[in-house]
This record gives C-alpha cells, structure tokens and sequence, in this order.
C-alpha cells in the first residue's frame, strides 16, 4: 500500500476567519482525516522501529556469542598448534642426538674405539623410539581435540545465523 501524500500546509488557509462555515467545516474534516492518516503511520512506524530495535538487541548477542565462541576456538586452535611444535621439537632433538651419536661412532670405528659410541647410539635410537611413542599418544590426544573442535563448529553453525529471518523480512517491507 503506497503512503498517502498528505497536502502541504500551504493548501489551508493561514486565516480561517474569511471562510464561509460550509468551506471551514469541510477544510476540519479534511485536517481530520490527514491528522488521523498521520497518527496511523506514525503508530506504524513506531511497531517497526521497536521491532527492529528487539532485532538489533538479538543481533548483537548473536555476534558476541559469535565472537566469544570464535576467541575460544582460536584458543584451542592455540593449544594444538603447541602441542605440535612440542612434539616436533622433541622429534628435532631426539634426531639430532642419533645424528651426533652416530657421528660419534663413525669416527670411533675407524680407530677402532668405537665400543663407547656404540653405547651412545643405541641409547639415542631408544631415545628417539620413545620420543617417537609419546608423540604418537599425543597427536591421537590432538586428532581426538581437532574432532571435538571440528564436530562444535558444525553444531554452533547451524544454530548461530547473523540475521534473524524476520529481520530480512521487515527490511523487504520498508522497500515498499
């Protein structure tokens, strides 16, 4: 329904003195009529204003709970990301204790005094098998964390959208 235009003040008379009563009395019920028009759009306005307000209060608990879930996935993001490099540095040392130990018995073998070394390269091996074993346990504790993480996000997606629906529609119905 388009909006009524209302006439431009200029249309009434600014001295209603000289008017003849029938004119006056006609020129009332057409005020009447445009100041009931006016207080109809107006209580209009007033509903969709406060409906758009409760939306914009939604909205905005929406989006910190959007962000609030979006800091804590960060943080677990943060908490695999160092159990990797945990893991990986301790893969790093335990490879390049085996490198030195290794090293070691080369040049020991040579001078045939490498009984020593060899002592040290096997206790480097088990070194880095059980290095090897607690990173296994580990990265299923991360496999096991990424899941977890991965299975919230699906669940919150779905129940977390920016808009809510009524608030598209109240959009497509101030276009009208």
């Amino acid at each position: 329904m388009p909006p009524l235009a209302l006439p431009p003040t200029s249309a009434y008379p600014s001295d209603p003195t000289a008017l003849e009563r029938e004119r006056l009395d006609a020129l009332y019920l057409e005020l009447r009529g445009n100041y009931k028009s006016l207080m109809i759009s107006r209580g209009i306005h007033r509903s969709r204003s406060e409906k758009q307000g409760g939306q914009l209060q939604e909205l905005g608990q929406r989006l910190r709970a959007l962000a609030t879930r979006e800091a804590s996935v960060k943080a677990e993001a943060y908490a695999m990301l160092e159990i990797v490099t945990d893991v990986v540095e301790h893969l790093e040392d335990a490879g390049d204790e085996m490198d030195t130990a290794f090293g070691d018995y080369q040049l020991g073998r040579r001078s045939y005094n490498g009984g020593g070394s060899i002592g040290r390269l096997i206790q480097a091996v088990i070194n880095f098998l059980n290095r090897w074993r607690t990173g296994k346990e580990r990265f299923e504790e991360l496999s096991a964390r990424q899941e977890a993480l991965r299975a919230s996000l699906e669940g919150n997606a779905k129940q977390l959208s920016v808009l809510p629906e009524s608030s598209q529609e109240m959009a497509d119905g101030q276009d009208r």
